[in-house]
């Protein structure tokens, strides 16, 4: 998925832990749960080889457009780490509502650590298989967006496999995941982003 991807499940991205209908001009790069990320992105390091940073994962629909969900989570920075993400472990994914709580990009060995510029805030409710998301993505010298989408999910392992419902169109995206109730936590290994979600 684009930068705006990453959470569509978060796009939070992506996660973009997350689907794609947002304006294309507002949209950032691809990231998480259905994030991906692109070139760009503000100081400190950034997702991949060589620590370049990007502009986030997250990528959904239009906010209101496919789910009702209230965006009642806190605003939080990505921040850049060095390293690569941890090995995810799988677990029980329990459906509730969660907030994203952190937004880390992982820069490797010689990326610069510290706040990339880019800001998120999300929420996500999952229940019976369907995970419904709203993602707001801004930051330094950006416009913020919100994007909302709605897939169904199963999980294998430590995998956590999504397929849109809206926006249509039967995208999807495959995550690393670890959930350790009430903590989620939903890794794209391309773009090296991890979301960071606690269920209320």
């Amino acid at each position: 998925m684009s930068t705006g991807a990453a959470l569509t499940v978060f796009q939070v991205g992506s996660v973009a832990l997350f689907g794609a209908c947002a304006d294309p001009e507002k949209k950032p790069a691809p990231a998480v749960p259905g994030m991906s990320t692109g070139g760009g992105g503000g100081g400190g390091g950034g997702g991949g080889e060589g620590g370049v940073v990007d502009e986030g994962g997250f990528d959904a629909g239009e906010a209101g457009v496919c789910n009702d969900l209230v965006n009642s989570g806190t605003l939080v920075d990505r921040t850049a780490v060095p390293g690569d993400p941890p090995t995810a472990t799988g677990g029980t994914v329990v459906d509730g509502t969660y907030d994203l709580t952190d937004y880390s990009v992982y820069v490797g060995t010689g990326g610069a650590p510290g706040p990339t510029g880019i800001t998120a805030k999300a929420t996500l409710r999952i229940a019976g298989g369907k995970i419904d998301e709203i993602i707001e993505l801004g930051g330094t010298g950006k416009t913020s967006t919100v994007t909302t989408s709605s897939s169904v999910y199963s999980v294998t392992g430590a995998t956590f496999a999504e397929t849109d419902l809206c926006p249509a169109g039967g995208g999807g995206r495959q995550l690393q995941f670890t959930a350790n109730d009430p903590q989620l936590i939903l890794t794209d290994a391309t773009s090296k982003e991890a979301f960071t979600f606690a269920k209320r």
